[in-house]
């Protein structure tokens, strides 16, 4: 029999292919119809199109180079919608921590009143969106034992975030042996806001609130805003003003005659309130190097018999557009105010050291200090 033939099921004979039919084995499988089939020992393999590898190379390079471009926007991690903000290209890269960071509230107290300092914070934190990033740090008077205080504090706010540092502390930092020294302690009640930065207690971004204050608004709205260029924001006090102080001819002739770098290029508005210390906002970073000095040589130069208005107008022709205003809103009032007068009983020391008991009068403080708080407070 022909061996290229194989028998049918009928009798008839079927051809196989011959390559088959030779090697005796079953017929190899046929690729479908419209299909070339590809011999690995026989065609070369696929290659890519020569410009598609040099296309690859330039993206990976670009892409690359795109990492060392500045950032343009950022998310602010306190947003619960996470939404993208643009940079203000005008501020330090060194600012951002006080954008979205925590806010810092120093507080001075000249005669010690656990009470003002707990309504203060009670308020602040009950007002506050974000309570968890305020922290407080209370400057009590020297000579006191400063761990019973922070002790009985953390009882009746045991969640907050509060340290209690003696006055002494920034004394002897501030070496008051020295001119400046002695001259900021000398009037180291007016001055406390700025012997937070002179002392170093902090070199970041603070807000200074005076301890007989009810905070209603929101602190972190205050603390985060942008100063801009400016060291300082702070409210203004307009029941007084330059011209109700001193004559305006006599901060002429100082204008004419001092050195440029103490005196305004611009004439002096008579019109122009004081500065409120009440409440500021500090950069310690942008704090001019001479201005407690240029403070001092202003008191030295002008004359007012009050010696707080001294000081006061000293400070405010030393700072003379030098500052960012703050909100009218941020005037400390008796009411429709984002922060109050504190209206409880507080205790007052006279020079002598001696203390006396003042009542309330009024009714805000009742919400922020419990009655069983107040008896640890004053055990």
């Amino acid at each position: 029999m022909d061996p290229a033939r194989e028998p049918l099921a009928g009798g008839g004979l079927q051809r196989r292919p011959a390559a088959a039919a030779r090697a005796g084995g079953p017929p190899q499988d046929q690729p479908p119809r419209g299909q070339r089939a590809i011999h690995a020992d026989v065609d070369p393999q696929p290659r890519p199109w020569p410009w598609m590898q040099k296309v690859a190379i330039l993206a990976i390079v670009v892409l690359g180079c795109l990492q060392f471009l500045p950032a343009t926007h950022f998310r602010d991690p306190n947003d619960p919608h996470r939404n993208w903000i643009p940079m203000d290209r005008s501020r330090n890269p060194t600012d951002s921590s006080n954008v979205v960071g925590s806010v810092d509230v120093f507080s001075w107290i000249s005669c010690l009143d656990l009470r003002t300092l707990v309504v203060l914070t009670n308020s602040t934190l009950s007002s506050s969106s974000d309570p968890q990033n305020v922290s407080f740090h209370f400057l009590i008077p020297e000579g006191g034992n400063d761990k019973s205080p922070y002790y009985k504090l953390k009882v009746v706010l045991p969640d907050s975030d509060l340290t209690v540092t003696s006055q002494r502390q920034i004394k002897d930092k501030l070496n008051v042996a020295t001119p400046e020294g002695n001259f900021l302690w000398s009037f180291h009640k007016e001055l406390s806001p700025l012997l937070i930065a002179k002392s170093q207690l902090s070199k970041k971004r603070y807000l200074y609130i005076s301890a007989d204050s009810i905070v209603k608004g929101k602190i972190e709205d205050l603390g985060r805003m942008d100063l801009g260029t400016y060291a300082i924001a702070a409210t203004e006090d307009c029941s007084k003003r330059f011209g109700d102080l001193v004559s305006m001819d006599v901060l002429s002739a100082i204008q004419r005659a001092a050195p440029k770098s103490w005196v305004s290029k611009e004439p002096y508005d008579m019109d122009a309130c004081l500065l409120d210390f009440d409440v500021l906002l500090v950069e310690p970073r942008k704090l001019e190097k001479n201005l407690v000095e240029s403070i001092k040589w202003w008191a030295g130069v002008v004359n007012v018999a009050n010696p707080k208005d001294h000081i006061r107008l000293a400070i405010a022709l030393a700072l003379y557009d030098k500052y960012l205003k703050l909100p009218l809103i941020w005037k400390r009032a008796d009411a429709n105010a984002d922060i109050l007068n504190y209206d409880g009983p507080n205790k007052v020391c006279s020079e002598d050291g001696r203390q006396q008991e003042q009542s309330s009068y009024g009714d805000n403080w009742k919400q922020y200090l419990h009655q069983k708080s107040e008896a640890i407070l004053n055990a």
